[in-house]
């Protein structure tokens, strides 16, 4: 056979179960009997590996793939040319020589009692890592690692050293620079040398920490015993950087060698690094102080744990039950998570996060803790506790409807399997594409892409008779099957169903390619990855391609598992190590008020700024650029003064000078700003004030979390705009051209990797390379059990395992002749029952064991009976199927290792660019995805901007190893977090209990019963709206909400006789549809009128459509909306009411699979608005829940709904209702019916006050901008079918507006009849606008 082509993304061995043949021939280098087909280019060179990555190839001129740069890294797809790595300068050739100078004393073998040498060795080492020259930091750890030097060795003898009373001093001296090495910011926090160090904290440890303890332990006694005997004259400062050295290295020993935890000494040994903190006079405001306690806390924490791990598994049991008594702490029906079913565990950190199938179909309750932390817990530690409870709880609103169908699914499927090919029914409310007669139709390997499957489904029915460029564009505007989404295949074997889960690892529409989803017209095409790491479903994976099974393939397109497992395995990952940083405030102990409310905490200053000489200059902010000003914490003393100076010298009004002297004085800041009170021009100073502090402070870069890629993109650019330039934006959903060349992704281009790094990437294409052709073999053998089920397949195991039974199937005589005709093997088991072989569902086999049965063959394979060879031959072709997968299931996750070696590079290399940023910008989901990458970077602070919509899971995600420093600036009266299970909701009653809608910026800022109150600063002056609307917010909310005076003077809304009016009627709401997706409300009545009206406003030529928007509670609202207003508009959705509107069903295909449907506005669900426009500016229309942060000029308010029962729906919280209300600047105009929404609370104090002044009524009053004080006309609810006509009919030829203004006013005949009255008035004022024609 041709030696297969081999491709920088090669698709792998396509193992071709269910189809005899191998496969081959397309891009990727798939074996096919050597023929080509899809994507593939005959004849094209294929690119080096690597020679790509490092720009040498050890195959030289005999290598057979190209190391042509220029050509593309595969068909289809450019490449940019290899970055050649510039001449050293230099500095980089001194330090090369300096490192290699040190690398010979590792090459030599230590001797005894040479402390020259070890000071040599180590304190070389320490200059190496401060140092600038990556390329030495990275060789380091390797070298010492590298069992050809003698690195371990010197560390031996190091740990081994027993320190004398009189040799205290020295001992320390020798250990100070090991220690400051070891535990160095350019090891710990390295991405691609981490295998390296993990093997020297390895080494360092020992069996269960017994090398590694009892070396702390005579540091510490040196320690104590230098002090002590007053015998050391080294500084205050190198004690306090050993001690840290020495905590740290503890530490981060015990995370990586969780065994060590157990250790006996270990408890003594932080008693005594306890007593070190005291008796080394170590200032109890130092740095150094809190670092080593914090340290110590955490330790604490880990060794608690551990404690409590070891009684679980030594809890006695008497018939499986166990015998210790629950304590009267716990009510009585309080059910531990122990065992119900295989994923119900009392330690979070052994839970799997992907729902296990005994799990969904467990009938047992799913153990859901409360937030209330006077609610029982089966944890005392409240660290621990808060952790388990929002794991669980996240894990639950992601996966706890979703489990709940697919038990009902797995029932019905296990009841009547022919439910599967008509599953709608079967789904109920969850939001699920079901794709019915689905199959595994390829598994493959390819050593970039790792292991994916291919799964194959018919086409849905709008799309069999389109041609390959129709299906093409419909899957690309469709949002289904994105990249990243989960899917689940079911299927049913030997009457019993079950389920596997994927994610879409690659959708494909090019039309050339017969693995993507267009190629065929009755079959569409997926990639996926297996989203377990389990061999179970490994095995079953395998096990259904083999036998071509079909099944029913449901996406999920509500859960994308980047974004939220990152969160719940660094959860898992605090909880194992017990660190939650600011736990003090986070969770504050309960306190004595004695009938009054509890005093508000006592917070110090960030950890940075606590040393008594610390200021933070604040000359960046003042007015005068020459001013001088900074801020000490003395200065709180008389804080009125204070504020009163920075006031005076800065742009700041009070309120925000407040705000900022809190967030600079607390190391865990909260900064409440209601709606247009400057929380993003704040949040602006407090960067100018940070980076101007940075390099005294050492601060790093500073972190900016948003909720939502807009917030963020906004606050960036405000920097960019103020001269701040060292900024980098993760994600890449950005829509701002100002930051397209500061993303990441750019950025990280022009950095070169280490020598070290490209040695090891040039290692890893090396192992993959291996692992793939390994792979590709095993898969091939799979294959080869379904195309050869005879003797051909199963020869080489009966002579590895059975010889005695092959030698009797063996055609050669003792002669050395060899038997013509057909295999031995093949006439024993007979033709029928051969050919039924791998169908044991349809068979009877006789009782007796397979042990028996080998017995008998292995005498004489004639003395089983017929029947049983069948058992016989089954067995062996299971044992093969098993061994076989077994093999695949290490290589593949031996490669999967290999992968991840990988992404540490790259991810390194990111981490470099990041830590010399000035400012890291990233949103909450994109934090998750870089959770890995962002935790070794060494950053100082974290601004949190939007706090109060980001759930508390993604705040303590947040909480990165270095961070001193946590501000959150936020609303919690605005919007909340959104969740997925409305039973976890505060708007629920069941949940009440759990209020995982509930910000920790809430939380904390409205405090708990029977805690100390928590500090936030209120901004309180705000710049957006008229005093009309601010009323609306400031008599039911924010009572100290002041107008400033540029809001006072805010024009009038043209053509409306109103600013703030509310257009009350009674039509009817259209209720939501039971037996669709879609579930949201709409009213047809209030589509019409807000088109009408919006239409009015912009033909005024006052405003643009882009001066209006349109909010609506209902995405079904807004979906009718878009459909009314693109006629007349450019209608603009926001990125996340796309993905609610597609999420919710209204941008997908439904009944996709009837060939009778009507399809024209199914061929592209996402559909353009039409080129030709009568009004030609954007409209920006939009969900209450997806316009906080936004502004317009006018905002007009279509409420929805309208019933007889009053149910107010999602406006019934006072959290939408202020964001609606805040929106507006000019002119904000709500219709709807007040019958309905007077039933809420809110909503009957907005409408007093608006009744008050006149601003609620059946009739909408317009007006002539020119003739204020005349009545023109009023359009009347009453009138049904024509009002919203009449709107329009105000601005047509010679329409109402105005003849009644020619009429009173004879000076507007001076124009042209032809013209609209919003011209006329434009011309008679003399404005340069454009006339707007009907």
């Amino acid at each position: 056979m041709a030696q297969p082509k081999r491709d920088g993304w090669n698709r792998g061995f396509r193992g071709g179960f269910g189809r005899a043949g191998f496969r081959g021939g397309r891009a990727g280098g798939t074996i096919r009997g050597g023929g080509s087909r899809g994507g593939g280019r005959g004849g094209e060179s294929k690119q080096c590996w690597k020679f790509q990555e490092t720009g040498t190839c050890p195959n030289g001129n005999r290598c057979t793939y190209s190391h042509d740069l220029s050509s593309g890294l595969n068909s289809g797809q450019s490449m940019e040319p290899r970055r050649v790595r510039p001449e050293p300068t230099p500095e980089q050739e001194e330090a090369q020589g300096n490192y290699n100078s040190w690398k010979r004393l590792i090459k030599r073998q230590p001797t005894a009692n040479d402390t020259r040498m070890i000071e040599l060795i180590w304190n070389g080492a320490l200059t190496i890592l401060n140092g600038d020259d990556q390329d030495c930091k990275h060789m380091l750890p390797r070298d010492l690692d590298d069992e050809l030097n003698y690195g371990r060795e010197h560390i031996l003898t190091l740990l081994t050293m027993v320190a004398l009373p009189h040799g205290y001093s020295k001992f320390v001296d020798l250990v100070r620079p090991f220690l400051l090495v070891i535990s160095h910011p350019a090891l710990l926090d390295c991405l691609s040398v981490d295998t390296f160090v993990g093997g020297l904290y390895n080494f360092i440890s020992g069996s269960n920490g017994t090398r590694a303890i009892p070396f702390f332990r005579r540091l510490s006694t040196s320690l104590l015993g230098q002090h002590a005997a007053s015998i050391t004259h080294t500084p205050c400062e190198e004690l306090e950087r050993a001690l840290i050295a020495m905590s740290t290295t503890l530490r981060e020993l015990l995370r990586r060698e969780q065994r060590a935890t157990f250790n006996e000494d270990l408890p003594e040994l932080v008693n005594t690094m306890e007593n070190i903190v005291g008796g080394l006079d170590i200032r109890p405001n130092s740095m150094a102080f809190q670092i080593v306690n914090n340290i110590i806390g955490e330790v604490r924490g880990m060794i608690g744990r551990a404690k409590g791990l070891l009684q679980q598994e030594e809890e006695p049991e008497v018939g499986g039950v166990s015998t210790t008594v629950v304590t009267s702490t716990y009510p009585r029906d309080l059910i531990l998570p122990r065992d119900r079913h295989d994923n119900d565990k009392l330690d979070i950190t052994k839970i799997q996060i992907i729902p296990t199938e005994d799990e969904i179909r467990s009938d047992h309750a799913e153990f859901l803790p409360s937030t209330d932390l006077d609610q029982p817990h089966f944890l005392t530690d409240s660290a621990e506790r808060h952790l388990d409870t929002h794991f669980r709880l996240l894990r639950h609103d992601i996966f706890g409807e979703l489990s709940e169908a697919l038990s009902g699914v797995l029932l019905a499927l296990d009841n009547d399997p022919a439910v599967i090919e008509d599953p709608k029914s079967i789904f109920g409310n969850i939001r699920a594409y079901p794709n019915p007669r689905a199959h595994i139709r390829y598994v493959s390997f390819d050593r970039r892409r790792g292991l994916e499957v291919e799964i194959s489904f018919p086409q849905p029915g709008a799309l069999r008779k389109k041609s390959a460029a129709e299906r093409s564009k419909w899957w690309e505007d469709s949002k289904r099957l994105e990249e990243g989404v989960l899917l689940c295949l079911l299927f049913a074997t030997d009457a019993k169903s079950s389920l596997l889960f994927f994610t879409v690892s690659e959708k494909c529409i090019d039309t050339r390619r017969d693995d993507g989803l267009t190629h065929h017209q009755h079959q569409a095409t997926i990639k996926a990855k297996l989203a377990t790491r389990s061999q179970n479903d490994f095995e079953e994976m395998t096990r259904l391609s083999c036998q071509n099974k079909r099944g029913l393939l449901v996406e999920f397109p509500g859960i994308l598992l980047a974004t939220f497992v990152p969160v719940l395995e660094n959860i898992q990952k605090m909880h194992r190590l017990s660190r939650l940083p600011f736990r003090q405030w986070i969770l504050p102990d309960r306190v004595s008020s004695q009938g009054f409310s509890p005093k508000a905490v006592d917070m110090p200053p960030p950890l940075y700024a606590r040393s008594p000489a610390f200021t933070f200059s604040l000359n960046s902010i003042l007015k005068d650029p020459s001013g001088v000003m900074s801020l000490t914490t003395t200065m709180l003393a008389d804080i009125n003064r204070t504020i009163d100076a920075l006031e005076a010298q800065t742009r700041l009004d009070r309120g925000q000078c407040q705000a900022l002297i809190a967030a600079f004085t607390r190391e865990f800041a909260f900064i409440q700003g209601p709606p247009g009170t400057g929380k993003s021009y704040l949040g602006v100073q407090l960067m100018k004030v940070l980076l101007n502090n940075k390099k005294k402070a050492d601060l790093g870069p500073i972190v900016v979390v948003c909720y939502t890629n807009h917030a963020l993109d906004q606050f960036l650019e405000h920097l960019l705009e103020i001269g701040i330039e060292k900024v980098v934006r993760i994600g890449s959903k950005s829509k701002s051209t100002l930051l397209e060349g500061k993303n990441l992704r750019v950025a990280s281009q022009g950095e070169n990797k280490t020598k070290s790094e490209g040695y090891l990437l040039a290692q890893v294409y090396q192992a993959l390379e291996t692992h793939e052709q390994t792979i590709r073999k095993l898969l091939g053998r799979l294959h080869g059990l379904q195309k050869r089920k005879g003797w051909d397949g199963l020869k080489y195991y009966m002579l590895r395992t059975h010889p005695r039974i092959h030698s009797q199937f063996d055609r050669s005589d003792e002669d050395g002749f060899e038997m013509v005709g057909r295999e031995l093997f093949d006439i024993w088991v007979g033709e029928k029952l051969q050919a039924s072989l791998m169908e044991p569902e349809n068979a009877y086999f006789p009782p007796e064991s397979i042990e028996h049965l080998l017995a008998q063959a292995t005498n004489n394979v004639n003395l089983v009976a017929v029947p049983n060879r069948r058992r016989l031959a089954e067995y062996w072709t299971e044992q093969i199927c098993s061994e076989t997968t077994d093999k695949l299931f290490e290589m593949v996750k031996a490669a999967d290792n290999l992968h991840q070696q990988l992404s540490n590079i790259h991810d390194d290399v990111d981490r470099r660019v990041l830590q010399t940023a000035e400012v890291i910008g990233v949103t909450t989901t994109g934090l998750a995805r870089r959770i890995a990458t962002l935790q070794h970077v060494r950053c100082k602070v974290v601004i949190c901007e939007e706090a109060g919509e980001v759930m508390e899971p993604h705040i303590i995600s947040a909480f990165l190893p270095s961070v001193e420093h946590f501000i959150q600036i936020g609303d919690h009266q605005q919007l909340r977090p959104q969740i997925n299970n409305f039973q976890l909701s505060l708007e629920s009653q069941r949940g009440t209990f759990y209020q995982l809608d509930r910000s920790q910026f809430e939380r904390l800022s409205v405090g708990e019963r029977g805690r100390p109150a928590f500090p936030v600063a209120q901004l309180s002056v705000q710049r957006r709206m008229r005093p009309e609307i601010s009323t609306l917010i400031r008599e039911t909310i924010y009572p100290r909400l002041i107008d400033h005076d540029v809001t006072k003077n805010l024009p009038d809304v043209v053509g409306m006789r109103k600013n703030v009016f509310w257009l009350d009627h009674n039509n009817t709401e259209e209720s939501a549809q039971a037996d669709r997706l879609q579930k949201s409300h709409s009213n047809l009545w209030e589509v019409d009128m807000t088109h009408a009206l919006v239409r009015h406003i912009v033909r005024q030529g006052a405003y643009s459509s882009t001066d209006i928007a349109v909010l609506t509670p209902y995405t079904g609202q807004l979906q009718k909306l878009r459909a009314k207003m693109r006629n007349d508009f450019e209608v603009i959705l926001s990125e996340r009411d796309e993905e609610t509107l597609t999420r919710e069903g209204f941008n997908a295909v439904e009944d996709a699979s009837s060939e009778s449907e009507d399809t024209s506005n199914q061929f592209n669900p996402r559909i353009k608005p039409l080129q030709r426009k009568t009004m030609t500016d954007l409209l920006r229309v939009a969900t209450v829940d997806n316009f906080q942060g936004e502004e317009a000029k006018v905002v007009i308010v279509s409420l929805v709904r309208s019933n007889k029962e009053k149910k107010v729906g999602f406006l019934k919280t006072n959290n939408r209702i202020n964001v609606l209300l805040s929106r507006a600047q000019h002119g904000l105009y709500l219709i709807g019916n007040t019958d309905t929404y007077l039933s809420q609370k809110m909503w009957a104090s907005v409408h007093g006050m608006l009744q008050a002044t006149d601003s609620v009524g059946k009739a909408l009053e317009l007006c002539c901008p020119r003739h204020i004080g005349t009545k023109i006309l009023k359009v009347d609810v009453n009138l049904l079918a024509i009002d919203a006509s009449l709107i329009a009919a105000t601005d047509a030829k010679q329409g109402a507006i105005q003849r009644a203004c020619i009429k009173y006013f004879p000076a507007c005949n001076l124009v042209d009849a032809s013209m609209t009255h919003a011209s006329i008035i434009a011309r008679s004022k003399h404005a340069a606008r454009t006339a707007v024609y009907v």
